[in-house]
């Protein structure tokens, strides 16, 4: 086996093993003895444990940033309410999807482990950048409202923090996509323009004609 075959049986054995039993009960002999390889060969590959956490853990957020740029790239021409809804929504279903491979799969996305608390602040900060750019856009556009933007990003990534592991994993994910589309529905009352906001207003206010009678 290559350098780079070795690494991939220990990542793949090591996953399993997290998934099922979680990293804290998992030992390196344990992956090492899944891999069918020596101890000493896991660790010529891996300084440490940890550092196939961090892997792991680097790996399934990227997945999440993955499916939330998809959406971003392919709705690009797309109204901002919609393309904002649809990156969020890709989010809450790829963190669903991690939630659905093993009962520990939450660990690599969310625990105090050093590792992955580290992978998940990197991954907020690069989906900060991923939801300025989309508010930038619209901004442009003038499908917002003046703001700061890196305050509404901070407060886009608050709202929903409540559609984050390990609470997500606890709602069913028919409960967490309709969340996320009432969600983004609330964020964007805000968000919108407030000329947008006062014609649809104006719209709802303004008193019906009575229908004619055909005689």
């Amino acid at each position: 086996m290559t350098t780079d075959d070795r690494r991939r049986a220990i990542l793949d054995c090591a996953a399993r093993l997290f998934r099922h039993y979680g990293h804290s009960k998992t030992t390196v002999a344990d992956i090492a003895r899944e891999a069918h390889m020596g101890v000493g060969t896991v660790y010529l590959v891996f300084p440490s444990k940890e550092a196939i956490v961090e892997e792991l853990s680097s790996s399934a957020h990227v997945r999440v940033l993955h499916a939330m740029r998809e959406v971003a790239e392919a709705r690009a021409y797309d109204s901002f309410g919609e393309r904002l809804s649809g990156v969020m929504e890709a989010r809450t279903a790829m963190f669903q999807k991690l939630a659905e491979e093993g009962q520990h799969a939450c660990e690599l996305v969310h625990c105090k482990s050093g590792p992955v608390k580290s992978v998940h602040a990197r991954f907020r900060d690069e989906e900060a950048l991923l939801l300025q750019q989309i508010i930038e856009d619209a901004r442009r556009a003038g499908e917002v409202a003046p703001l700061d933007v890196k305050r509404g990003v901070a407060l886009v990534q608050r709202a929903y923090a409540t559609l984050s592991p390990p609470w997500l994993f606890e709602q069913s994910p028919d409960e967490a996509t309709r969340a996320a589309h009432e969600m983004c529905r609330l964020l964007l009352l805000g968000l919108i323009t407030r000329g947008e906001r006062d014609e649809r207003n104006e719209a709802a206010e303004k008193p019906r004609r009575p229908s004619r009678r055909i005689r």
